[in-house]
């Protein structure tokens, strides 16, 4: 039997786990304080005979938390201490999380799941907040959905959204835990669609892919299962049929973006309607919806007539940043009109709104469309590859970020740039190679097992590889399905992203391996008294 110390010890641990989940995706301040109080009932707690015992036994613990470990070894390659240090605090959740629940009495199912159902329900108000944001009913004017993302980087919430839908659709039908009632079914079901329709609704390219790839692979699964023959194996050539015809979908709209009008210069029409010249530039190959932009533009008419239409000046800057003459020109020729003053009389006033807000196509207004977002990662490698600057494009830029990282590989590959030197690293690479990003632009890597190699070389990697991956065969969590798929959303963001080196994405992704790993009591095996023993 626990006496009371022990008890309420273990209520506050369960309690601090629960203001973790909630915190999450609703407050960072609150996500720091909930692991001090964490830290703090650990530390209070004592019993560290039987904590350095279960370490003793758990080489799992130490071995995922030694990733920060090897940040503070290779402080030694570093010129910058306090970037390192930085470094350093940051990671913290990774050491923290892992030592404070391995090392903790073990939950049993019904705890867990009220976690989790914690978080489920923190990450729904989050985003019903975030759609309340985006169609307007708080005041707050936003252009995109990401824009109202007001917690949590859009992209780390996308990946938070992804880990609830997920749960969820465990819960409902396939819950490990416990049988949960018909209402709280319904409310579950509920709760799942609206989130589903919330991912699509953010349109966050990490987000969608990673839902993409852990719902095929859960529902292959679930087909498996099937025990009638002749439905399984229907469902299994309808599933693989999936991949082709996705494919296929693409290839079409990549082969509709290129379906261009056919120019012939001695065609081309010389004046306006107001006897003034067009100009037009049959070297620049940019396209919207199959129109080339720099034909038929007569920019003396075009300033003139905007300037009338809008408050915005023609040589001044459009709402996201950029010069409002190029949105202009751009949003004209995806509307397929000429660059003219009676072009800018035909544009409606909700087509001048959206160019003042940086919308250079028509097709992007639809905030909804699923060809907007399609049209918008064609147009952007497109434009990547007729030389345009990939400056505040999400995914070429991404391009220059890996081209770059993979410069400081080669050049630092045995021992790496050291913890704390990777932007120092990155801003000297930029200039030596006079990259065509600008300078607000020229970020880290957005890899983070790059980011690894680039920081510690290749055996630093190697090692933090090894630790992200030894616990799980070790502890034997491959046959967790609710373990595998919250870890490897997280795994599949390391590749767009550098998910571990915000504070926010460490304690995201340590708080779930650990939870999910070294939180659950193994009745049946009596694994908390194995490592105690």
């Amino acid at each position: 039997m626990f006496n009371h110390r022990i008890i309420n010890h273990l209520n506050i641990y369960f309690l601090g786990l629960i203001l973790i989940a909630v915190s999450l995706p609703l407050s960072k301040f609150v996500l720091s304080v909930s692991i001090f109080i964490l830290l703090g009932n650990w530390i209070l707690e004592g019993e560290f005979r039987r904590k350095i015992n279960i370490l003793k036994n758990r080489s799992s613990v130490l071995i995922i938390s030694s990733i920060v470990i090897i940040h503070i070894i290779w402080l030694f390659k570093t010129s910058d201490i306090q970037s390192g240090l930085h470094d350093i605090q940051i990671k913290s959740p990774l050491l923290a999380l892992p030592l404070i629940i391995g090392t903790s009495r073990g939950l049993d199912k019904k705890h867990i799941s009220i976690i989790l159902s914690f978080f489920i329900a923190a990450v729904t108000v989050a985003s019903l907040i975030i759609a309340f944001i985006f169609f307007g009913f708080s005041g707050i004017a936003v252009d995109n959905i990401k824009e109202a993302s007001v917690f949590i980087s859009h992209i780390r919430f996308s990946l938070m959204v992804n880990i609830a839908i997920f749960i969820l659709a465990l819960f409902v039908f396939d819950n490990p835990y416990y049988n949960p009632s018909v209402i709280v079914r319904i409310i579950f079901i509920i709760t799942l669609l609206w989130l589903i329709v919330f991912l699509g609704l953010f349109q966050t390219l990490t987000g969608i892919v990673i839902f993409a790839i852990i719902g095929y692979f859960l529902v292959m699964k679930s087909v498996y299962r099937i025990k009638n023959h002749i439905i399984r194996y229907l469902l299994f050539v309808l599933l693989i049929g999936i991949v082709p015809a996705s494919l296929g979908l693409i290839q079409f709209e990549v082969v509709k973006f290129y379906d261009v009008e056919e120019i012939k210069p001695d065609s081309l029409v010389l004046y306006t309607s107001n006897n003034n010249i067009y100009h037009h530039d049959l070297n620049r190959k940019e396209i919207e919806n199959g129109k080339y932009v720099w034909i038929y533009v007569c920019e003396d008419e075009i300033r003139k007539e905007w300037n009338k239409r809008s408050e915005l000046n023609y040589g001044g800057y459009d709402l996201k940043g950029q010069e409002i003459k190029y949105t202009l020109v751009r949003f004209l020729t995806s509307k397929g009109l000429r660059k003219d003053s009676v072009a800018i009389w035909k544009l409606s006033n909700n087509d001048v709104r959206y160019i003042e807000k940086g919308i250079a196509n028509y097709i992007y207004s639809d905030k909804f469309s699923a060809k907007a977002l399609i049209y918008r990662i064609i147009w952007e490698f497109d434009s990547y590859r007729k030389g345009l600057n990939p400056s505040g494009h999400s995914l070429t830029q991404r391009i220059e970020y890996w081209k770059t990282g993979l410069k400081l590989a080669r050049k630092n590959f045995w021992l790496g740039v050291g913890t704390g030197g990777l932007q120092a690293a990155f801003d000297k690479q930029y200039e030596d190679d006079n990259s065509v990003l600008d300078t607000a632009w020229r970020l880290r890597a957005h890899n983070q097992f790059l980011t690894f190699f680039i920081a510690f070389g290749v055996f630093g990697f190697l090692f933090c590889v090894f630790a992200l991956f030894a616990p799980v065969v070790f502890e034997k969590m491959y046959y967790d399905t609710i373990f595998m798929v919250v870890f490897f959303i997280g795994i599949l963001s390391f590749f767009n992203e550098d998910t571990l080196e915000t504070h926010t994405g460490a304690t995201f992704f340590a708080f779930f391996y650990a939870l999910l790993l070294f939180g659950l009591k193994e009745v049946s095996g009596n694994k908390e008294n194995k490592y105690e023993s």
